[in-house]
């Protein structure tokens, strides 16, 4: 079969292309094909993997809480189209990667919900490639794969994080206070971090790897019976 696998990246028009531009050259870089998914009727189509990236704060009614006052931002219509796009991809058994946001995202889709303030996490402001502090890292799951080691040193700038685990997923990386850095599925096809690998993907190699390694899930996916039409 022809062709680089195709990367579905879910991106909201309010926040600006600029701001997805790390995410589709980290996904270039690990060599798939970067296709911008808008909310609203975007659908899965031609996709071979699901990246759902960064960006404003998950609407709490989603996972059936009252909004606290930190939460400012949100665009419900993206919100929606992810959370279908991620039961979507399970069901079609596409390997999907979340990035901070993304993870949220994922745990809410399968019935998490989330830690709506994390005051002593909230470190927005700050360079995005710094590596505010360490995690460490489940021995043989995909992250301690593509990370090759224990702990590592991560840019995480949230104030938000996974609060309720879904059945169907486990944390594979924490904080040293315990907030969950780190998801994955049984089945492997779902990895998610509550930190920004797409702006490490230059510098460090374990960043590099995670994206490479989905992307080679994604083309494993594409030649498998029944995959992407070439």
């Amino acid at each position: 079969m022809a062709g680089k696998p195709r990367i579905g990246i879910t991106f909201s028009p309010k926040r600006g292309r600029a701001y997805y531009e790390p995410y589709e050259r980290a996904v270039s870089r690990a060599g798939a094909e970067p296709v911008l998914l808008p909310p609203g009727q975007a659908a899965l189509n031609g996709i071979d993997g699901l990246l759902l990236p960064g960006g404003w704060d998950l609407d709490p009614e989603l996972y059936k809480e009252a909004r606290d006052a930190s939460v400012v931002d949100v665009d419900r219509e993206l919100d929606e189209t992810e959370l279908r796009l991620v039961r979507d991809a399970r069901a079609a058994e596409l390997p999907v990667l979340g990035i901070c946001r993304g993870q949220q995202v994922i745990a809410v889709a399968l019935g998490g919900s989330l830690h709506q303030h994390l005051p002593e996490h909230d470190l927005h402001g700050k360079p995005r490639t710094l590596l505010a502090h360490q995690v460490e890292v489940e021995a043989g799951s995909e992250l301690a794969r593509a990370t090759g080691g224990a702990a590592i040193e991560v840019n995480s700038l949230h104030h938000q994080a996974v609060k309720a685990v879904p059945e169907e997923l486990h944390v594979t990386a924490r904080s040293e206070d315990g907030v969950i850095e780190g998801l994955e599925s049984g089945d492997g096809l779902v990895v998610a971090v509550q930190c920004h690998p797409e702006e490490l993907a230059g510098q460090l190699a374990w960043a590099r790897s995670l994206f490479e390694r989905f992307v080679q899930r994604a083309a494993e996916r594409r030649r498998r019976p029944g995959g992407q039409a070439c």
